[in-house]
């Protein structure tokens, strides 16, 4: 057993039982642990956030408390000041556990949207040669690897190797639980054929002609949208930063007083070091953010 294996163990057996009642208040929670593909339960990731917050809590307000009371010289308001920060702090660890589902959601989707269209068309492929569903998956599985797309194709696999599993049963399993609508879209599709007895090839083909084409006016909007970004850029970093230091530089050299000039130099300091690496850091961010490839 591993060290975070124990550490869920351990945030089980201490406050699984004391949860209990108030776990319909995180249902909705439920769903987003399968999709978001965390594997833990309800109980088990529950107690584990209750754990952190409880740990970071215990490490947080002494410290905060030996700290602030050399800051403030008063040891009752330093310690209500490190209880107060310390609470909230612990409430945002909280926090970020009840939305980590749906921010790894987000990250599933899009990787498995990203890669769809392609293995759509490999699925497609390998229907021609009329083989069966379960072993379509399973040459996908190979392909795609430990990717979001492979790990989708593995518990079908699993589920029809393993399990026993009907593949129309594993298919409709996986389309519930899929973080993409597109994929759960084309896994409906396929158990609607399979148990109709529809042709599986064509319907896969149509499918991935369908796919591509909302792939490339993806990538047509991205290219567009990059366009009025870069523009953004150029207009906000480079024209916006060159204008502010030649202003500066020329304000500071009107003689505006030792402590005017001082401002001055400071303020170019922020924009310089601080200002320009921040936004270049979120332009960075939302290009990647915007980008329809799996980064």
């Amino acid at each position: 057993m591993n060290l975070s294996e124990l550490y869920v163990k351990k945030s089980y057996q201490i406050f699984a039982p004391i949860l209990e009642p108030y776990l319909q208040y995180f249902e909705s929670l439920r769903p987003d642990l399968r999709k978001a593909g965390i594997p833990y339960n309800l109980r088990e990731y529950l107690s584990m956030a209750v754990m952190t917050v409880l740990v970071v809590f215990i490490i947080e307000f002494p410290l905060l408390s030996f700290i602030t009371t050399f800051m403030f010289g008063n040891p009752p308001v330093a310690i209500l000041f490190s209880l107060t920060i310390s609470i909230g702090f612990s409430a945002m660890f909280f926090l970020f556990f009840y939305i980590y589902p749906s921010l790894q959601i987000g990250n599933r989707r899009k990787k498995i949207d990203y890669a769809l269209p392609f293995a759509t068309i490999y699925l497609a492929t390998t229907s021609g040669s009329r083989m069966p569903p379960q072993n379509m998956f399973k040459v996908l599985l190979e392909f795609e690897g430990d990717s979001e797309m492979g790990k989708e194709a593995r518990k079908i696999v699993r589920d029809t190797e393993l399990l026993g599993i009907s593949v129309i049963d594993s298919i409709k399993r996986v389309a519930t639980e899929s973080p993409s609508d597109s994929f759960s879209e084309l896994l409906w599709g396929m158990s609607t054929t399979i148990s109709t007895g529809g042709n599986l090839s064509m319907y896969l083909h149509e499918k991935a002609k369908s796919l591509m084409k909302e792939y490339k006016l993806r990538l047509e909007k991205y290219s567009s949208t990059l366009g009025t970004i870069v523009e953004m850029y150029l207009t906000l970093v480079v024209v916006g930063s060159i204008f502010f230091i030649i202003m500066s530089s020329i304000m500071s050299s009107f003689g505006m007083g030792g402590s005017m000039e001082e401002l001055l130099i400071i303020a170019q300091f922020f924009v310089i070091f601080l200002g320009l690496p921040a936004i270049n850091a979120g332009f960075i961010m939302l290009i990647k953010s915007l980008s329809p490839r799996a980064l």
